[in-house]
């Protein structure tokens, strides 16, 4: 069925071996040592043919009868979820005429789009990390402050006046997470 086994695989190839792969797994035929070790030779594969390897013991799915190069110009075709009817079979005389299948959504891989997600997050997770420092930096700074500033206070109640010496503790550990805050809000981008 596959007219060009020495082929480079693309992406889309990738991917649509791997759907497949995911549904013999929810339909049980693959354990899940075997999925996930399938799952990585389908992601290093660099062949058409490598991929129909790890496939040929395996029953196409009625409504994914097609080889690589269909699923190819699907995607080609759109880049959005597209409804795909298999093939109707011929009634003969014996049998009544089977009314036509109901279409089924065959989701199209998007690669593209996985990328900017997978991007998208890892630019979040580093947000989220940096700023999430910077919130403990504060709040550490500002518990030793609470306590130079409770101390103060009792030695202004046991003694004569002293001058402010808390901002001493406060001041520079705040100017320098101030400006690491600057720095953090400007290179996080709009809309953080």
């Amino acid at each position: 069925m596959l007219r060009q086994p020495a082929m480079r695989a693309s992406d889309v190839d990738r991917e649509a071996a791997v759907e497949l792969l995911r549904t013999h797994h929810d339909q049980g035929r693959l354990t899940l040592d075997e999925y996930t070790d399938r799952i990585g030779a389908a992601y290093s594969a660099v062949t058409l043919g490598e991929l129909a390897q790890l496939l040929k013991d395996l029953p196409p799915p009625e409504h994914l009868e097609y080889d690589v190069e269909v699923l190819r110009a699907a995607w080609q075709r759109s880049a959005a979820v597209q409804p795909v009817a298999p093939p109707s079979p011929r009634p003969t005389r014996a049998e009544p005429p089977v009314p036509p299948p109901v279409p089924v959504v065959v989701p199209v891989p998007v690669p593209v789009r996985a990328r900017q997600a997978r991007e998208e997050r890892e630019e979040r997770r580093r947000g989220v990390s940096a700023r999430s420092v910077l919130r403990g930096l504060w709040t550490a700074v500002l518990a030793v402050t609470a306590v130079n500033v409770a101390i103060w206070l009792l030695v202004l109640v046991t003694e004569q006046p002293v001058y402010f010496w808390p901002i001493w503790v406060f001041g520079p550990p705040a100017a320098l997470l101030g400006a690491a805050e600057l720095c953090v809000r400007r290179h996080s981008g709009p809309g953080s």
